[in-house]
């Protein structure tokens, strides 16, 4: 079918439909739809639940959106809640809102601002995080950004630059470390370059560490350079 003869699928009030090829799929009420959904733009105003997989060039979520399958897309934005069981591929993802996804995520550049949580591997040329996330395998990317605005957790980190640092000090900052654990928990941190604040890790290993203030660690291996600040803990250390 060719792209310019797809049909519009608007959802407006409450909807129970069929999957298909689209153009667009745009739902700004509630919206039932059973099967694969192929589509140039998904746009998700109100709430859709889709039983089945979805492909689609670009997908903006701003209200609820449920998928029982996996999902390609070109770029994915979330402001609002997602819920996908499946993995998930893409070039672009933006989590403003809250993403949870039972599967792995591959991709090439994923921003946090929001919660991310996936069960599977996470994999990314850049991932940047400045919300809060929980990936429950492995996280590796070429580089790696966080920015400690709520609690995080890995199974694993890897990437070639790897970078762990407090939040700054705003009122907003202030009051969510009353609520929350602002702390990097994981297991293993691997990579060339290594910076880290307010983590708690049992292996942290690289060329070139530097361990900042907050930091837990059970042991640290590096090749060429560890710097540590005296008030972070390093059980063990090892020069490979």
């Amino acid at each position: 079918m060719q792209q310019e003869n797809r049909p519009d699928l608007i959802i407006q009030g409450s909807t129970n439909t069929s999957g298909g090829v689209y153009n667009l799929v745009n739902v700004q009420g509630f919206g039932k739809i059973t099967g694969n959904v192929e589509c140039r733009e998904l746009r998700c105003a109100g709430h859709v639940t889709i039983s089945g997989d979805v492909l689609s060039s670009f997908g903006k979520v701003e209200g609820n959106a449920s998928i029982s399958g996996k999902v390609e897309m070109d770029t994915l934005e979330v402001y609002g809640q997602v819920d996908i069981n499946g993995d998930v591929d893409f070039t672009k993802l933006r989590v403003d809102g809250s993403a949870k996804v039972h599967g792995s995520l591959t991709g090439e550049e994923i921003k946090v601002r929001g919660f991310l949580k996936t069960t599977g591997d996470c994999e990314a040329e850049v991932f940047v995080g400045k919300g809060a996330f929980s990936v429950g395998g492995l996280l590796n990317a070429g580089r790696i950004e966080v920015h400690l605005h709520g609690g995080c957790e890995a199974r694993e980190i890897g990437g070639e630059h790897i970078e762990v640092r407090k939040a700054g000090s705003s009122t907003l900052n202030k009051l969510l470390k009353h609520i929350f654990n602002n702390t990097l928990s994981v297991d293993t941190v691997e990579g060339d370059e290594i910076y880290l604040e307010y983590t708690r890790a049992k292996v942290v290993r690289g060329n070139n560490i530097v361990i900042g203030p907050g930091c837990e660690i059970d042991l640290v291996e590096y090749a060429t350079d560890l710097r540590y600040d005296p008030s972070s803990q390093i059980k063990e250390q090892m020069r490979r």
